[in-house]
Order: structure tokens, then sequence, then C-alpha cells
């Protein structure tokens, strides 16, 4: 484990916080409300999808019952998926666990599907995350403005963040916010996709954000991160074979695709050099997100911590809500050959259960590891993207492209 910490104090909030807000547990502790309202399904925008036609995007508004703020911080939680697959209900304990806190916690949409994974079709799939995201944040901000506030939230405390590939549509949402840094590759397209901010809906409004955080995340060029940027939060496993810890070549579901990444290591070490306030939480092993399924409470718990410290005005502390340092470090490894015509091969812990499910949730088998390797033989299935999830010591999730 590494805890790093900027010993800074941050600018202060425009307005004095509320006594309510700060000093009372709310924003750290997990059980400050005992019951959360969801709303389900609120459409905040539009835009092409990615194997064309219109898509609706939607998100679910994660509320704390018996709450007497009527302004509160608010959290986006965008799931995972390699861009290609996900829902908002993937996300729902942690939107669950930040409103729980305090917080109003969404999970929007943001345009997912297959596509096969190369430098211009990644980048482009990344540039989808962004703008639907921006999307999601200025639609926050016009039911402000011409609803009434039905959400009851403070538009200039919205973080955005998420979980591996939505942390890194996050990630850009907040820092690709130049027309000069849009990616050479997709210049020529710019214009039609809408440049920085894209076309997924409620322009006119701002989708600045107060702050980020990440879950496993990455960005395409540390230099777009500039003095005076927002504070950020990042949890992420030393050895992640899906997405760079460090600043390496980019493979989606196993495909090398030619894009070059910084992860959350090189994250961090940019916002160090530019002095911006930032907490990194980096965990041993080479797994991918499995802190969120094995040490669920410590890496939310992070997260929260530092979000309560910016909201409340106080040094980051840069440690976890709960106190507690105990990790585990995972020991599953990628499933091979990625892609395949069929086999497919699994070293696991003995005991560990691994399920097989197709794109729409289906369960198409499930095995037992009894000597560490887990063989499976997806021949015959139709080609597509399959989920393996893992249960044992560390909940995991891979994602296999199955080919003719």
């Amino acid at each position: 484990m590494n805890l790093r910490s900027l010993p800074i104090l941050l600018m202060g909030i425009p307005s004095l916080v509320p006594a309510q807000e700060c000093g009372t547990g709310r924003y750290t502790d997990p059980l400050f409300f005992a019951e959360v309202n969801v709303t389900q399904a609120v459409t905040f925008g539009s835009n092409t999808g990615v194997g064309g036609g219109n898509q609706t995007l939607r998100m679910d508004v994660y509320e704390p019952v018996g709450d007497l703020l009527d302004e509160r911080p608010v959290v986006l939680v965008a799931f995972g998926g390699s861009f290609i697959t996900g829902t908002r209900a993937d996300v729902a304990n942690i939107c669950q666990a930040f409103a729980r806190m305090g917080y109003v916690a969404v999970a929007p949409d943001y345009r997912v599907g297959f596509f096969f994974p190369n430098q211009v079709s990644t980048t482009r799939a990344v540039m989808r995350g962004s703008h639907d995201m921006k999307a999601c944040v200025r639609y926050l901000r016009r039911t402000v403005v011409e609803d009434g506030n039905p959400y009851g939230i403070d538009q200039d405390r919205i973080i955005v963040g998420g979980v591996s590939a939505g942390a890194i549509s996050a990630v850009h949402c907040a820092y690709l916010d130049e027309e000069a840094e849009i990616p050479e590759i997709l210049v020529p397209e710019a214009p039609s996709l809408g440049g920085v901010e894209g076309n997924s809906g409620s322009p006119g409004y701002s989708s600045d954000v107060f702050a980020v955080y990440s879950f496993s995340g990455a960005i395409g060029d540390t230099t777009w991160i500039v003095p005076g940027d927002q504070p950020m939060a990042s949890v992420h496993e030393v050895g992640d074979g899906v997405v760079p810890y460090y600043t390496q070549e980019v493979s989606v579901i196993g495909i090398p695709t030619g894009l070059v990444a910084s992860g959350s290591h090189d994250i961090h070490v940019r916002l160090d050099n530019i002095a911006t306030p930032n907490c990194f939480l980096s965990y041993p092993g080479n797994g991918h997100v499995g802190y969120i399924g094995s040490d669920f409470a410590n890496s939310v718990g992070f997260v929260a911590q530092f979000l309560s410290d910016l909201i409340c005005d106080q040094p980051l502390a840069c440690t976890m809500a709960t106190g507690s340092e105990d990790l585990v470090q995972g020991s599953v490894v990628l499933p091979y050959p990625n892609p395949t015509t069929g086999p497919v091969q699994l070293d696991l812990p003995v005991g560990s259960i691994a399920t097989v499910f197709a794109a729409d949730g289906r369960m198409i088998l499930s095995r037992t590891a009894t000597t560490g390797t887990l063989h499976f033989d997806l021949a015959g299935l139709p080609s597509g993207i399959y989920q393996i999830r893992v249960q044992g010591d560390m909940e995991q999730s891979f994602r296999v492209m199955k080919v003719d």
C-alpha cells in the first residue's frame, strides 16, 4: 500500500459551509443516513450511439432519506466495462454508499457498444464517455435553474468519477476542457462530434466540476492537467493489466490499440509537480478494481474522506474514512488467450468460482477451480464479448472477445 498526501490548504468554498454539514460525520460515516431513495431512468440527453442511430442517455439519482439540507454535493459514479459493455446498475452499491454518507449520488449512462479496438476507435470511445458525462453535469445545473432544483443539489459542488472506463470518462470530462487538447487523430471529426463539450444535451450550461475521483482510471496526456485544475483522488492496483498504473500502451479486452495513456501513478506525479491538491491510494497485486470487492469500505472511504476534506475546506488527510489500512493482495491473472476462437484458460486460487455471462447478462456456465487452473470452451457460441466473474478471496471481472 502507498498513501501519499499533500500538506496543502485548499481554497475556500465561496460561502460558509453550513454547520450541519461538517463536524457531524456527514460525508464520511457510512451509516449517517439509514435509507436511500432512488429515482431511476431520468433522461438527461441523447446522442448518436456506437452502432449508429439515436441513443437516449439516462441517469439514476440516489438521495439520503430524511435529509434536511437543501443544497447537497453531487457525486457522479460512472460504471466500467471497457467502453463496450456495462450498465448504471453496476455501480448501485457505490451510489448507495455515497448517498448514505449524505451526498446525492448519480449513476449516468454513457454510450457503450462493441467496436474493434484500435487507436482511433478507442480514442473516440473515450470522447463519447467524456461528452456524455459533461452533458450529465450540464443537465444537473439545468435542473437547478429551470426545474426548481428537484434533487436538492449544490451546482457549485458537482464531483465526477467512476470505475475503470467510467473513471477514464470522468478524468477526461474534468481535464480535457480545451479545444487545443482534442487528440490529433480526432481533429478532422471534432466539429461533428461537438468539440470538447460534445452534443449530448443541455447546451449553454457549464460542464465545470468541483473535483474528480478515479477507481483505476487513466488519461490520454497528463499535460492536459494544468495549474488551477480540479483536485483529484485515485485508487489503483500497481500491477493492473487492464488500465495502466503507469504510462504505457492501452489494450482493450486484451487487444493492443497503439494508444498510450497514463494511469493513476503518473497522473498524481503530474498533480504533485503542478501543486494541485491530490490523494492517491495504491494497492498491491495485479488485479483490476479488485479492491471494490475485497476492500469496499476502505477504498470508497478513502475517496469519501478526500471529498469531505474538500467540501469542509480542510487540509487533505489522504486517509481512509474508516481508519483501517488492511489491504488484501489479489492473486488473479488475466484470462488467455484473448481474443479466442473458443478455449480460455484462467489461473485462480483453488476454490474460486468463475462464471461466464453473455453481454445481455445470461449465465452461460460456471466452474469451481480445484487445481488452480480453469479451462473454458466458448466454441459454438456467437462471436462477441463475454464476461467472466470470479468469486473467492477477491472478486474480479474480466471480458473476453470470442471470434470465429
